[in-house]
């Protein structure tokens, strides 16, 4: 899975997995996957990766 290149990916990523405000665990595992792309390639800060780990792990947890 590719994530696209813009302006603020952490808000294309919050638009794209925490819109409905939960994940299934598929839909969590591609949230991760893209976040740890987005900050392995730069994109993203490590601070920022965090964030959205926590955004997801709370998201995750919400359909829990």
């Amino acid at each position: 899975m590719e994530c696209k290149k813009t302006t603020s990916p952490m808000l294309e990523w919050r638009s794209r997995y925490l819109s409905e405000g939960f994940l299934d665990e598929d839909q969590y595992d591609q949230a991760l996957r893209c976040a740890e792309a987005l900050e392995r390639t730069g994109m993203i800060s490590a601070q920022e990766w965090i964030e959205m780990v926590k955004a997801a792990n709370a998201a995750l947890l919400h359909v829990r």
